[in-house]
């Protein structure tokens, strides 16, 4: 389940295996996407929902008139965030900087 004891049970497992690893806070990272739903819905009204991954597929089958676009963040364990969040929008080509480095993650 999903409480107190258990989440501070488990971050001390981690930290054990993380100190027996030799492999520190700033290098562990949580990434997580979630779907917007735009476009108004079955009604138009103009609302947007949020909804997780495995959920939007009951939500295309709704309406044709919906777009999803999905949002990624990533923080790191220590508090900070030095992978900037993105959106990921549907599309047909892809852009080459899309790939490339940014020298000020790595």
């Amino acid at each position: 389940a999903f409480n107190l004891t258990t989440v501070q049970g488990y971050f001390k497992e981690l930290d054990q295996v993380l100190k027996k690893e030799g492999v520190p806070w700033e290098l562990v990272y949580n990434v997580d996407e979630k779907g917007v739903q735009m476009g108004g819905g079955r009604r138009n009204s103009q609302r947007r929902y949020f909804f997780s991954r495995e959920d939007k597929n009951m939500y295309r089958v709704h309406s044709d008139k919906l777009e999803l676009v999905t949002i990624v963040d990533c923080i790191c364990a220590d508090g900070t965030a030095p992978i900037k969040s993105c959106f990921v929008f549907s599309g047909k080509k892809m852009c080459d900087e899309w790939a490339a480095v940014d020298e000020e993650i790595l």
